[in-house]
């Protein structure tokens, strides 16, 4: 969640089709957001508003709920409509997803690629046609067990925010707005199993949606998904890029921000924010903006000077903004808004300044790619850093201004700003650096960490040095392999966190890689790792949550391939590879395929996400690395080659997983869908049980016969598995096996020289175990 009928009377069958005009005002929209929140989380069952029902079946795309037998109870008005009724009763859900990897996610829930259950209670929310088709049912008196409306209340509790009155926004929109947008969304208890919550919800790409419950104290949710993915006939806008259907843009930010002193050293923060929207469709009144839960909004206007209304939820990240009317298609308002707020913290030297922090209204109806012109007020003993070109800078008694403009469109944008020193870097064929850190600040953590009785990590002389030879010299090898720098100049910044963060021209490295190298060549790869994000996530952007791997695999993997290339060895290379692959065997089948991105971290499996987006993409990658390579020369031209016709092609656009598969497939010059279907769709890792033989041939030459059997993937499964034989006096002969289950029995090429030694999965070609056995008896 942010993810018609005929008169029946008793008795008679009731079709419903997913319905009602969506994206229409049907009511006018709410005035007051604190009136109808009230509203709406005091539902109550109306005792004269009771009907019976008999097989009423309510079709919503690729799922349909029937309500056999027993009793509806419409409950109390919100926004002077229904909008929320509850069945107890006997009925059925069905599910069925229309994509296979979709399809998988619901057997790992059910059992079953189809949902297909019987439940005893339903309590829907809705913003479509089903208010008018109910009319069909005979309502009147009725009794209220209790249960009807503790459940009621179950379902609205659950869909609130920590903090009142914050809301789950894909079903307090379309209320606040008086839309009859197609939201539906329906708490079903099941006969076998536990409760499920159904929403088709028509603001997002993926409209289709089933969640299941959570721990919200371990979660931070009552919900998680179980599947989601588009309707059978798309609304206008699905497609690329995240989340949200494009139905408001906000193409332009101009930001004022000032950094004042306090009299305890820290930094307070105020900022002036004026935001264009353009709607892309009929939007509004009430806009939702995403703003972080440390800012207090002082006041906002329209571009005319009139008042805005809004509604800022206090300790939550939710602003509601209330334009003069709703937006048309083609509309333009811009939004100005004057705020403040504790967003950075400071301790002994290190200020805190989240890197993804929503310092600035972030747009929740659509795209966030925007341009930036940002002017920031600071105090000029405090270097800053931002995203964009910095144009200008000028200081004016105890204040440094600077101005900032982003050349190009980016999804968000940051700045960093602390008691930094200046290192400026110039290589040559790579771009001006400027590195900011304070080696003071590293010293006094360390002393502080020893007094407190801890073993600090050992400060490494020349931190700063050290982190600009691997930032510069990964840019230089990255330009080599993939094409021209994005941006011409880089800010590479320390942050005081444990992860890095990359940005157009703007680089953010935690603190510790800055403290120390590791020997094992962590430091290395991880910085390697977010400069990489230059190309994939910044220069191309990855088209949706399901091709995140595009950017986050494709820049672990350039992280390792850097590391290798700087060690001049494979060493390291292949023991990260090792140490992923385990990761990946033990979550495979908990944390699902790839391509269902963040969706892969659950309460169960924690670091789902990092384990197969982060390590399973980079080893995707290496397969394709290996399977395009030359055996022969050992050349890498070709998965060079697609790799820059890639970045060419979509640099400056989104991409999906389609998209890179046509490049790839342009540059194999074999139909790929197997290997995408396989390892980024899928989850299977085979197990191939080996077994060989080697046999004379005619001419005094030789063979192996190899015996192969694969098991723990399906059937169809197959993969070019690279074999390495040895022939002595440093001659190898590399082949490859197309392995499949329909073959068991292969044999190589013919040698001039009996083999010394044999590697089955050379170069780990494929991500598998292999078993290596004696050759069956009887064969």
């Amino acid at each position: 969640m942010r993810t018609p009928c005929r008169r029946c009377g008793l008795v008679v069958g009731l079709l419903v089709a997913a319905g009602g005009a969506r994206g229409t005002a049907q009511q006018p929209p709410a005035a007051s957001y604190l009136d109808l929140y009230r509203e709406l989380t005091s539902l109550t069952p109306s005792t004269d508003r009771v009907a019976d029902v008999a097989h009423l079946v309510l079709h919503r795309d690729a799922a349909q709920l029937t309500l056999d037998q027993g009793k509806l109870y419409l409950l109390s008005p919100v926004g002077l409509r229904t909008v929320a009724a509850v069945f107890i009763g006997t009925g059925r859900f069905t599910l069925s997803p229309t994509i296979p990897a979709e399809q998988a996610e619901v057997q790992r829930f059910a059992g079953a690629p189809t949902l297909d259950d019987t439940i005893t209670e339903a309590v829907f929310v809705f913003a479509d046609s089903t208010a008018d088709q109910l009319r069909g049912l005979a309502f009147g008196p009725g009794d209220i067990p209790d249960e009807v409306g503790d459940h009621a209340r179950a379902l609205i509790n659950s869909l609130k925010a920590d903090h009142d009155p914050g809301f789950d926004a894909s079903v307090l929109e379309p209320l606040l707005n008086g839309e009859r947008s197609g939201l539906f969304l329906a708490r079903m208890v099941r006969a076998h199993g536990d409760p499920v919550l159904f929403e088709l919800d028509p603001a997002a790409n993926e409209a289709m949606q089933l969640y299941r419950p959570v721990s919200h104290m371990r979660w931070g949710s009552h919900w998680a998904v179980v599947t989601q993915f588009p309707l059978s006939q798309p609304l206008a806008g699905t497609g690329l890029e995240w989340t949200h259907r494009p139905r408001l843009d906000t193409p332009a930010y101009q930001l004022d921000v000032r950094l004042t002193s306090t009299g305890t050293a820290n930094l307070a923060f105020a900022a002036t924010a004026a935001v264009r929207m353009d709607a892309d469709e009929g939007v509004g009144p009430w806009l939702l903006f995403d703003l972080h839960p440390k800012l207090a909004v002082d006041s906002a206007r329209w571009s005319d000077g009139s008042a805005v209304s809004y509604l800022r939820v206090k300790d939550e990240s939710d602003l509601w903004v209330r334009a003069p009317r709703r937006l048309a298609a083609g509309d333009t308002a811009t939004l100005t808004l004057f705020y403040h707020g504790d967003l950075i913290d400071r301790y002994d030297n290190f200020f805190y300044i989240d890197p993804s922090a929503s310092w600035y209204p972030v747009n929740e109806q659509g795209s966030r790619l925007a341009t930036f012109d940002i002017t920031y007020h600071s105090p000029p003993y405090y270097p800053l850093a931002s995203i964009g070109e910095r144009r200008d800078s000028t200081v004016a008694g105890k204040v440094l201004t600077t101005h900032w403009v982003t050349p190009q469109a980016t999804d968000f944008a940051t700045f960093n700003l602390g008691q930094f020193e200046n290192y400026h870097v110039q290589q040559a064929d790579a771009p001006p650096l400027d590195i900011l850190l304070s080696e003071e600040a590293h010293r006094a953590l360390a002393r502080e960490m020893l007094d407190a009785g801890f073993m600090p990590l050992p400060q490494q002389s020349h931190m700063r040095e050290n982190v600009a030879a691997d930032v510069s010299n990964s840019l230089r090898f990255y330009t080599l392999l993939f094409g021209p720098c994005p941006s011409s100049h880089f800010w590479v910044t320390e942050i005081p966190y444990g992860e890095g963060v990359s940005f157009p021209g703007m680089i953010d490295l935690s603190w510790a890689t800055f403290q120390n190298t590791s020997r094992d060549g962590f430091d290395e790869t991880f910085r390697a790792h977010e400069v990489a994000h230059q190309w994939w996530g910044n220069g191309v952007r990855q088209g949706s949550y399901r091709d995140k791997w595009l950017s986050e695999g494709l820049a672990e993997f350039s992280g390792l391939w850097y590391l290798q290339t700087e060690r001049k060895r494979n060493t390291e290379y292949f023991r990260f590879l090792d140490d992923y692959a385990s990761d990946i065997r033990n979550d495979k089948d908990d944390a699902g395929p790839i391509w269902i991105g963040y969706r892969t971290a659950s309460p169960k499996v924690e670091r789902g996400y990092e384990v197969m987006v982060y390590e399973k993409g980079a080893w995707v990658f290496h397969m394709l690395r290996i399977l395009m390579l030359d055996l022969g020369s050992m050349s890498d031209d070709r998965f060079k080659a697609t790799l820059r016709d890639y970045y060419t092609t979509y640099r400056g656009r989104p991409a999906s997983t389609a998209d890179f598969q046509r490049v790839v497939e342009q540059h194999a010059g074999i139909p790929m869908d197997w290997f995408f279907d396989e390892w980024v769709r899928q989850t299977g890792i085979p197990t191939y049980h080996v077994s060989w033989k080697i046999e004379s041939a005619d001419e005094g030459r030789f063979r192996v016969r190899f015996y192969v059997t694969q098991e723990h993937v399906p059937d169809t499964f197959l993969a070019f598995v690279p074999v390495a034989l040895d022939l002595g006096n440093d001659r190898i002969v590399r082949f490859r096996l197309n392995i499949h289950a329909s073959q068991q029995e292969y044999v190589s090429p013919l040698l001039v020289t009996k083999p010394q030694g044999i590697k089955f999965n050379d170069l780990h070609g494929v991500l598998a175990d292999v078993k290596l056995e004696s050759w069956p008896a009887g064969r």
